[in-house]
């Protein structure tokens, strides 16, 4: 059993999955909550791609000249159909054709797979590191313990060295004498 991770392919099928799900039920334009400022936290407005395609019709008497004139580009009607957003005004959701859909999931697809290799690769670079910082820090007791006992052993051979040299008196031995 090895601690890294690899591809697995059913789980990168499920993701793909999800994020062709996503990107077919989410309409297109203009997202007020696109993304996150990175300093403030707050929502960053921006263009979104999708599958549905909002088409704006300002009077009812262009409802029927607009769908047809959508489906025959090849959209398809949404299970939402038309909206009215005020009285006069109403958005047709509408499904983009598939040579319109296609390039775009292809690389939405392509970054669903690239960032899921990179994390593979950040958590296996992680192990990686956390095993040579363990490595180099045994090594470092390791050597810091014989250091401590080099210098230990140095010690006891100076102050035997020295001991000899000033022949200090051997305390053990009880003098023979008078009292």
């Amino acid at each position: 059993m090895t601690l890294f991770k690899t591809v697995d392919a059913t789980e990168l099928q499920a993701r793909k999955t999800a994020a062709e799900e996503q990107f077919r039920g989410r309409k297109s334009g203009i997202d007020h909550f696109a993304g996150n400022d990175p300093v403030t936290g707050r929502p960053v407005g921006g263009y979104v791609e999708g599958g549905i395609e909002a088409v704006l019709v300002k009077y009812a008497e262009d409802l029927i000249p607009v769908y047809v004139e959508y489906t025959t580009k090849g959209y398809t009607l949404t299970s939402v159909g038309v909206v009215s957003i005020n009285s006069s005004t109403w958005e047709i959701y509408m499904n983009r054709p598939a040579e319109q859909v296609k390039p775009l999931l292809d690389a939405i697809l392509q970054k669903v797979e690239d960032d899921y290799i990179a994390e593979i690769e950040v958590y296996n670079n992680a192990i990686v590191d956390k095993a040579v910082a363990e490595q180099l820090a045994m090594a470092e007791r390791r050597e810091a313990k014989e250091l401590e006992e080099a210098t230990k052993a140095r010690r006891e051979r100076i102050e035997s060295e020295v001991r000899q040299g000033l022949k200090a008196p051997d305390l053990t031995k009880p003098k023979s004498g008078k009292k």
